[in-house]
């Protein structure tokens, strides 16, 4: 049986698709509405935190492997980054270990570094210094960037072009270079790991198929859907200064402290990344953001999600 952590988030609900011949527990976090995932899929769900250690101990009963999803950006529903990122997984291993667990994979991001100025990337990096010091069976995979629908980067930028008038402003100067993966294939990706005893004691970096620059990246969403705006190009301390201030007056951020973070670091790796390590070929992002040409109440969604304070 699988236990997966973080499962009703981006990537987690597409594992948990992507499994559903299998047995799973799926930890959800507390929210006011029910979690669904996938029609046809039948898993046992425990409704917690990683920050709670007697939940992760009934959560881990009958429990063989673990995939380690569970993470924040950004301080939420009174958690700290450090809490959810570092603290729970020294929980999930802590409950894997007394309930005999083994085997976990635990996602992590390209660029993590427990001695990083940026605070996501730090306790990405002390999480990862917490699993490779278990004892347990483990894989460690380091992405670049993943995408699909329902992500918080590619759905913006789409809300925010049909919204915004004239011009669409972009952090830094549109070079920060990265590898998106899709959605589907980082879920491929994980199974795989879970499956393969090859990736035991292993970090693998994993990335889509092609080197791409944030302009690169407004480019295709722009191509999709079919929206032209003029790029106004932010100085990073003037996106930094217009984030704080959105913070204070409306509680939500047009980007957040950790998406600027992530534009000041290389995120590559080998274009083969996945197909060497992983034996399959991943899509091209021009052939893979299909869900961003529905038809969609955008401008709706982009007011809704900049005056929505939770």
């Amino acid at each position: 049986m699988i236990l997966i952590t973080g499962s009703t988030g981006l990537v987690g609900q597409r594992l948990v698709a992507r499994a559903a011949d299998r047995d799973m527990v799926c930890l959800v976090r507390p929210a006011p509405l029910p979690r669904r995932f996938a029609p046809g899929v039948s898993v046992h769900v425990i409704t917690a935190d990683v920050d709670d250690l007697p939940a992760l101990r009934m959560a881990m009963h009958g429990v063989t492997s673990i995939v380690h999803l569970a993470s924040i950006s950004s301080p939420k529903g009174g958690h700290s980054i450090d809490s959810i990122n570092i603290g729970g997984t020294q929980n999930v291993v802590e409950a894997a270990h007394e309930a005999g667990v083994r085997r976990i994979v635990f996602t992590s991001l390209i660029g993590a570094d427990p001695h990083s100025a940026y605070p996501y990337l730090r306790s990405k990096g002390k999480a990862e210094e917490t699993i490779r010091s278990s004892g347990l069976d483990y894989t460690i995979l380091q992405v670049s960037a993943v995408y699909g629908e329902g992500d918080q980067w590619t759905m913006k930028m789409a809300m925010g072009l049909h919204a915004l008038p004239v011009i669409f402003p972009i952090p830094g100067d549109g070079r920060a270079r990265m590898q998106p993966l899709y959605v589907d294939d980082m879920a491929e990706c994980l199974l795989r790991s879970l499956d393969d005893p090859r990736t035991i004691a292993k970090t693998m970096l994993v990335g889509g198929p092609q080197f791409l620059s944030l302009d690169d990246v407004v480019t295709e969403v722009m191509q999709v859907t079919g929206v032209r705006r003029r790029r106004y190009y932010l100085r990073m301390p003037t996106a930094r200064s217009l984030s704080r201030l959105s913070m204070r007056l409306l509680g939500r951020a047009p980007f957040s402290e950790a998406m600027l973070d992530l534009l000041m670091v290389n995120r590559t790796t080998t274009l083969d990344s996945v197909s060497y390590q992983f034996g399959f070929q991943p899509a091209r992002m021009s052939d893979s953001l299909g869900y961003l040409a529905r038809r969609r109440p955008w401008r709706r969604m982009f007011l809704r999600r900049l005056l929505s304070r939770t």
